[in-house]
């Protein structure tokens, strides 16, 4: 359980330095002095997205040291913060789609629909986690699973600033490259059903996310409505 422990804290301590890292340039340079410049939305979602990832940090922390009672306590903060996040990343996916849709059709709806598609996955995820809190496997295997979705935004804009382009492949193929390589794992080390295990039902969930997103934006209907929402005739 202890080496387990360190695993999870050094996981979600590089997912952080990830995500905080990927969002550096265009608003975490402009704190504390520049606040102004940005909406209040964003400042609600960074905060919560920065509160997700400490409770992240600290929870498998409080098992290590066996403080169980308080691991339960602080995770009850996640009730208010995970849909914070997704209401949150509604707005802002609305507010850019927005703008996306002066540039062309096909970029908002491809837009709208990420944007969707993360806020429905994330949501999913964290509510299989909850409901399977005493199942210590699936609790962890979906938290990470919802974590992966907050990843890729930060991930994905570092990516694209090293080398332009490379963000929305690697938020594709991480999500498959974890689930994957733990249940290998699982399955050498420790002789596990394949098919019972939770990272084998992410992958399924996952490889339905990337089908649908790859058909789903060309749509004409999804066009239509994406305009109707927006108000556009």
């Amino acid at each position: 359980m202890e080496r387990k422990s360190q695993i999870l804290i050094l996981f979600f301590v590089t997912v952080a330095a990830i995500s905080l890292a990927g969002f550096f340039n265009s608003y975490i340079r402009f704190l504390p002095d520049d606040m102004d410049r940005f909406p209040l939305v964003i400042h609600v979602h960074f905060s919560a997205f920065a509160c997700w990832f400490a409770l992240l940090i600290v929870q498998p922390i409080l098992i290590k040291q066996e403080k169980y009672s308080l691991h339960r306590k602080i995770g009850k903060l996640s009730y208010f913060i995970a849909p914070v996040l997704v209401v949150t990343i509604l707005i802002l996916v609305t507010g850019q789609t927005k703008k996306d849709i002066v540039i062309s059709e096909e970029r908002a709806a491809f837009t709208a629909f990420v944007g969707l598609l993360d806020a429905v996955s994330f949501s999913a995820y964290y509510l299989i986690a909850m409901t399977n809190k005493r199942n210590l496997r699936w609790h962890v295997a979906f938290i990470i699973a919802a974590t992966l979705i907050i990843l890729n935004p930060g991930m994905s804009r570092l990516l694209n600033h090293i080398k332009p382009g490379l963000g929305l492949p690697a938020a594709v193929f991480l999500p498959f490259i974890i689930s994957i390589g733990i249940i290998l794992i699982e399955k050498i080390k420790f002789r596990r059903p394949v098919l019972k295990s939770p990272y084998f039902l992410f992958f399924c969930c996952w490889t339905v996310e990337i089908l649908l997103l790859v058909t789903i934006p060309k749509t004409e209907f999804l066009h239509l409505i994406v305009k109707k929402l927006l108000g556009i005739t």
